[in-house]
């Protein structure tokens, strides 16, 4: 038997065990993969999991690119926009912190966007499971959600490759690729309509892997690669029917990435100090401000600028993905407070939004309600 098998059986199990548990309690998974990681370590041989936590990475990336189709970008509201820019000042802030904490130009970027990005897959999941998609601030974070994501993917660009070479070969195979899509989408969409589901399979696993190499050989990164593919497969209109293709596939190779992130950031807190842990705790508290101020600016009314600061606390699949680039460029304080940051934010923001209506409900108390017909409730 080749112990590759061993060691999938292995991590499957844990991590089936895990999401069993959270499961129960309504939160999302993603902390128990890392936290599975950190507990079993060095005894389960991680790197006879591969290509399956590289793949799974690759496909998350692809599936954000499948969110920035024309007509997503199109939907973004102008509420949104405003938001996302008081948003968007986590990362000059973030920036000079991690000058501060002595680290250079390269580094303090990693770390400005490790503090910036939310978790879009465990925002979304917890609007969605608690039934608040149509409420006015749901609107506002999720088109936030789509800019940070699209600002993050243009942090890889520049922090990924090989330098200023690798980002301008991958600026210019990015540009072929979308003018080829521009030439030939229509006959393509014509031809993707007649293939079975397995074949759309095979040729997007085919199209978003090969797309990765591409950009890596260019000295670009390979996951912007993954990235483009996802956003040109939009643009073809295949979004709803990849979703469901690789959703499966994709989660399982992401809760194996995630496994390994634990596994090696197992070695990181060896070193862990107050300090590292006071820089988490303050690159988690940075971002609260800014979003409140920038869902006043998008129009909410006080309860609901509330709720949009709570929604954007948990940090997820992006931070650990900036925090396994630092930890590969040897900045291991960016890779610590990235784990760091995922641990301590997606149980602290699942109990705040679930709780959210509750704490506005304290912080805001009302005055006793008119009576009469033509009483309404304040917003």
């Amino acid at each position: 038997m080749h112990p590759s098998l061993e060691a999938f059986a292995l991590a499957a199990g844990f991590l089936a065990l895990g999401a069993a548990l959270v499961h129960r309690l309504g939160f999302p998974p993603l902390p128990v993969y890392l936290l599975t990681g950190l507990l079993l370590g060095e005894r389960l041989p991680v790197e006879e999991l591969e290509p399956l936590p590289s793949l799974g990475l690759l496909l998350l990336l692809f599936s954000v690119g499948l969110e920035f189709g024309p007509d997503r970008l199109r939907e973004l509201s102008g509420k949104s926009l405003q938001a996302g820019l008081y948003d968007a000042l986590a990362l000059p802030l973030g920036f000079l912190l991690g000058l501060l904490a002595g680290l250079d130009w390269r580094g303090a970027a990693l770390l400005a966007g490790v503090i910036y990005v939310s978790s879009s897959a465990v925002i979304v999941k917890l609007i969605i499971d608690l039934r608040r998609a149509a409420n006015p601030e749901s609107e506002v974070v999720l088109g936030v959600l789509v800019l940070e994501d699209l600002v993050v993917a243009l942090l890889l660009a520049l922090l990924g490759g090989q330098g200023p070479g690798g980002f301008l070969g991958g600026l210019g195979l990015a540009l072929l690729y979308l003018l080829f899509a521009r030439l030939a989408g229509p006959r393509l969409v014509g031809v993707m309509e007649g293939l079975s589901h397995e074949l759309i399979l095979l040729l997007g696993a085919a199209f978003t892997s090969g797309t990765a190499l591409l950009f890596h050989a260019t000295g670009a990164s390979e996951g912007v690669g993954a990235f483009l593919a996802g956003v040109i497969a939009a643009g073809l209109g295949l979004r709803q029917r990849l979703e469901e293709l690789f959703g499966p596939v994709r989660d399982l190779g992401v809760a194996l990435f995630f496994l390994v992130v634990g596994a090696q950031a197992m070695g990181l807190f060896h070193g862990l100090t107050p300090g590292m842990v006071a820089l988490a705790l303050l690159a988690l508290a940075l971002k609260l401000p800014l979003n409140h101020l920038g869902a006043q600016r998008a129009g909410l009314g006080r309860k609901r600028r509330l709720y949009a600061a709570f929604y954007l606390v948990p940090r997820g699949e992006f931070n650990l993905v900036l925090g396994s680039l630092a930890l590969a460029q040897g900045y291991p304080l960016v890779a610590q407070v990235a784990v760091l940051l995922v641990l301590l934010s997606i149980p602290l923001g699942a109990l705040l939004i679930r709780f959210a209506p509750e704490l506005g409900g304290l912080l805001f108390r009302e005055g006793p309600r008119p009576k009469g017909p033509l009483s309404t409730k304040p917003g």
